[in-house]
């Protein structure tokens, strides 16, 4: 079976919609399970330099929004100090070539999610005593575009559970970002950056609009609660759009062709073309994988 094909910019900033799911497809992640992945995650987020935008813990696959930090953004006191906590047999003194290696590591995407997997996968099958492996194919992931892509990718993510007829309103679903956030149980966990928001009474706005940020407070969300009278309709991210989770990156036109600068070597020449989603936005989005349903 091929690999599947996945986009990073290592070493620099990048935001990533990164999706894995169980062996088969089965219904593995009960409460007990999505509580455990989402403390896993936790704790490999004080590790690695990679920010929390969003998430949504299903019970056969998860969703994680994420940006990398630049290796030239870290400083290795804090380095040292982040590995110090997570392995107690780290030498007092570091050789610079160490400290290159531990950078490239800890803001690399694929060695994150592998973490994360591998560290859960492992608590699964010794409390189930079970063997044999809990994830399936390799996780895929999504070059997400700063900005307004990245904040329709947020709002589809949080959206999973409305989708899938759990919940009417996202944030009755405990294990999604925006019930977390609603809730202020995260402890600056998540992050808005990329966005061009900053606000949760935006946010809440924006996933109840039509897709465009209105700056309108809404009544009890100060408390983690949106009354009635103030929620407006679900917009159109009630239903699934492939182009959001199976195609590799997403964004402007110009976003698009950078991308195939970036990635020349992976992209046959008949790829070469920025392909408009079909969704109906204020703004276009643009794929690089035409796909033959939305």
């Amino acid at each position: 079976m091929a690999r599947t094909k996945r986009f990073k910019i290592n070493g620099d900033v990048g935001y990533y919609h990164v999706i894995s799911r169980t062996v088969g497809g089965e219904f593995l992640l009960g409460d007990v399970e999505k509580e455990k992945l989402l403390s896993v995650i936790k704790q490999f987020n004080s590790l690695y330099f990679v920010n929390i935008i969003g998430y949504c813990i299903m019970d056969n696959h998860f969703h994680l929004l994420v940006k990398t930090l630049s290796v030239e953004d870290i400083d290795n006191v804090e380095l040292k100090e982040r590995l110090s906590r997570h392995n107690k047999n780290i030498p007092d003194e570091i050789t610079e070539s160490e400290i290159i290696k531990y950078k490239e590591k800890l803001t690399d995407i694929s060695e994150y999610v592998k973490s994360i997997k591998m560290t859960f996968s492992r608590w699964y099958n010794k409390k189930n005593n079970r063997k044999g492996y809990f994830w399936g194919d390799r996780f895929k992931s999504v070059l997400v575009e700063s900005g307004e892509s990245l904040l329709n990718m947020l709002a589809y993510i949080d959206l999973n559970p409305v989708r899938a007829n759990i919940c009417s309103k996202p944030e009755e679903y405990r294990w999604c970002s925006f019930s977390d956030r609603l809730a202020k149980s995260n402890d600056d966990f998540l992050s808005f950056e990329g966005t061009e928001i900053d606000r949760i009474e935006d946010y809440i706005s924006f996933i109840y609009g039509v897709g465009k940020v209105e700056r309108k407070s809404y009544k009890g969300a100060e408390k983690g609660k949106i009354s009635e009278d103030s929620r407006p309709e679900i917009s159109l991210w009630q239903h699934r759009i492939r182009y959001f989770s199976d195609t590799l990156v997403i964004g402007s036109k110009g976003f698009i062709e950078y991308a195939y600068k970036t990635f020349e070597d992976k992209i046959t020449k008949k790829e070469r073309r920025a392909h408009k989603i079909p969704i109906d936005l204020p703004h276009n989005l643009y794929s690089i994988r035409r796909l033959n349903s939305i």
